[in-house]
């Protein structure tokens, strides 16, 4: 990890031309602070989740075996007809308000999943296939099969792995189509969440990504193959450090 922070730091320093226009400065100063804001949002929405799941989990705990308990006494009281209409309406009372706080247990981590899912459009390609099995946990369709732990889990599991990957530099093999339709396989350089360089093996496609609502777009730029390319080699130990001359893209809004 400290390797790949030293090189993150390397890389991301070469992302600013040796001379920038004082407009160019102020503007890639907005996008390294909403970068900065970013991961502090994700470390601070970790570590407040890594604090409620014990609680949210012993709740849970509590309240099943309260209702398993009330169910016991209740058959009890039937089998020895000790009457008791009244301790018999209280016992059910409970049971059904126990029932009634797991329901809404249960609804808040709905509303949970359902945050989490509207992120995952700007999670690059590499991270959602390193999650699937975590994701399979949280999908709609089988929610309803899932227990509240497992699904507890999956989620903060989910929310450490995005985390992870936005604290990094990644360097990966995808594949997709450009404006022109033709699908090749590229080299990815990926800076956490904010933007990517590719480059194919040949060096003379090129370019960058960025997310967006509907997921990552990816902008041509061949004249970038033998920055990004070098930038390949730092990273695979193939050469020297140095920095790297690459535009920072406009981020794009997205909504919550």
């Amino acid at each position: 990890m400290f390797e790949d922070i030293k090189l993150f730091i390397l890389l991301s320093l070469g992302l600013c031309p040796p001379i920038l226009m004082h407009g160019e400065v102020k503007e890639t100063h907005q996008y390294i602070k909403e970068w900065i804001q970013t991961e502090q949002l994700i470390s601070e929405e970790e570590s407040k989740w890594k604090s409620e799941r014990s609680t949210l989990l012993d709740l849970q705990d509590a309240l099943n075996e309260e209702i398993t308990e009330l169910e016991t006494k209740l058959k009890q009281f039937e089998k020895e007809n000790i009457g008791a209409a009244r301790q018999r309406t209280i016992l059910s009372k409970r049971k059904e308000n126990a029932q009634i706080t797991s329901e809404l247990i249960y609804q808040k981590m709905q509303k949970v999943e359902d945050v989490v899912k509207s992120i995952l459009p700007i999670l690059p390609t590499p991270l959602l296939e390193k999650s699937d099995t975590l994701l399979e946990k949280i999908n709609s369709k089988n929610e309803n099969n899932q227990p509240l732990r497992s699904r507890l889990d999956a989620t903060i599991s989910l929310l450490r792995n995005i985390h992870t990957f936005h604290r990094s530099v990644h360097l990966e093999r995808l594949e997709f189509a450009l404006d022109d339709g033709k699908s090749r396989e590229f080299r990815v350089i990926y800076f956490g969440l904010g933007v990517a360089y590719f480059v194919n093996e040949s060096g003379t496609v090129a370019g960058w990504g960025k997310p967006s609502p509907g997921g990552w777009t990816w902008t041509r730029k061949d004249e970038l193959a033998k920055e990004i390319s070098s930038g390949v080699q730092m990273i695979q130990n193939r050469t020297l450090p140095r920095f790297l001359k690459l535009p920072v893209p406009s981020p794009n809004i997205i909504s919550k």
